[in-house]
């Protein structure tokens, strides 16, 4: 299964990133939020993506990432969580980042480099509403099934 992620420049702006998100499955799904896009690239050297990296307020590298899930010591305890065991999809091999999920949240403090989907993006920039709703719709009809199915799962940011 196929997630992807295309982030527009015209709808963001200083200190966020907002995004597309489809899947192969079914077209668009949601809105994505994300810290500031800062043209980092997963092919980049380490020490380049280091270098332009700023600590929670850096957008992950663009490139192709597997998911797999795993249950989340800080946020498995959560409602939104607790119909998967807890467990959330976790990003991994992205460079210099470790501990990267899509997980709820509505502005880019609840971010630190995470993916937070959302039902709207409305004129208040750097904010999208109804994230829970929008990660309960991709985790029962995309990612949990694929999980269930025992599919590998892919996450594209472009």
């Amino acid at each position: 299964m196929e997630i992807k992620i295309k982030r527009s420049a015209v709808e963001s702006g200083e200190g966020y990133t907002h995004g597309r998100l489809s899947t192969d499955e079914g077209g668009f799904l949601c809105w994505t939020l994300e810290d500031t896009d800062r043209g980092l690239r997963q092919d980049m050297p380490l020490e380049e993506i280091k270098r332009r990296k700023e600590y929670g307020q850096t957008a992950i590298p663009a490139g192709r990432y597997p998911i797999q899930m795993r249950v989340s010591p800080r946020l498995g305890g959560r409602p939104y969580a607790q119909p998967y065991g807890g467990k959330m999809p976790y990003i991994y091999g992205v460079p210099g980042y470790s501990g990267v999920m899509i997980h709820p949240g509505n502005t880019t403090d609840d971010t630190l480099g995470c993916v937070l989907p959302g039902m709207l993006r409305s004129g208040i920039r750097g904010r999208i509403f109804d994230s829970q709703a929008a990660f309960r719709d991709l985790m029962d009809y995309y990612i949990w099934p694929a999980y269930q199915r025992g599919e590998k799962i892919w996450l594209t940011i472009e």
